[in-house]
């Protein structure tokens, strides 16, 4: 079964759709790309696919370039070519979606007569006895601290956090969050959150040059919570 599109002046698979493309039969500013798409959706939802997992990109990039035609993103002054590469992508992503469909379909047919067989059990060695828990719990107590194998109990809180880095950036004025000198992410993460809610109060102000890149953080003098409000 392979994906059917049509609109006015045009019906067959996306190949076709390609090909017309190509000789200039249709012209890519005239293609109904939200149509187009939702054909090719509503056709996909209906197969009976054991696997779908490879859809799933090109259906995100379908729904992507839908979005970004009913909202109606093009540049200003350069429609006719936005629209030909929108038209020309979208074709392409329908003939990558079809091809892929069609793989689906043949494997799944194939494995129609392909009996499931369980995996072969892990060799195990004979010489190791099988411990529970707790005889593993009173072997590694001698080797150990105590109290290194409970869990600890963390007094480090918002509040905590916030008068530790407060403290910090009033000596400093500015600071990298990479530099707080934070070991483990149990205090990157609380430290963070009090942060969070600095900024969300205005004391302080986060910058960041691009994804994923280093916080850098700047103290502003605090401000009386009346003068806030009003």
């Amino acid at each position: 079964m392979a994906i059917h599109l049509s609109f006015e002046g045009f019906s067959g698979t996306p190949e076709e759709l390609q090909r017309a493309l190509r000789s200039g039969k249709v012209q890519a500013r005239d293609l109904p790309l939200v149509a187009l798409v939702d054909q090719a959706l509503a056709q996909v939802a209906d197969l009976q696919l054991a696997e779908r997992g490879a859809l799933l990109p090109i259906l995100a990039e379908l729904l992507e370039r839908k979005l970004r035609a009913l909202l109606k993103l093009d540049r200003a002054g350069d429609e006719d070519d936005a629209a030909e590469e929108e038209g020309e992508a979208l074709v392409g992503l329908l003939v990558e979606l079809d091809e892929v469909v069609r793989f689906l379909m043949e494997r799944a047919e194939a494995r129609r007569y392909v009996w499931p067989v369980p995996a072969a059990a892990l060799p195990r060695d004979g010489r190791l006895a099988r411990l529970s828990v707790g005889v593993l719990y009173r072997h590694a107590r001698r080797f150990v601290r105590p109290q290194a194998l409970l869990p600890t109990v963390d007094r480090f809180g918002l509040a905590e956090a916030w008068a530790w880095l407060r403290e910090r950036l009033q000596r400093l004025g500015r600071a990298r969050f990479s530099a707080l000198g934070l070991k483990v992410w149990s205090e990157r993460t609380v430290v963070f959150a009090a942060l969070l809610e600095a900024v969300r109060q205005g004391q302080v102000d986060l910058r960041q040059p691009r994804p994923f890149a280093d916080l850098t953080i700047e103290y502003r003098p605090e401000v009386d919570p009346k003068e806030r409000s009003a």
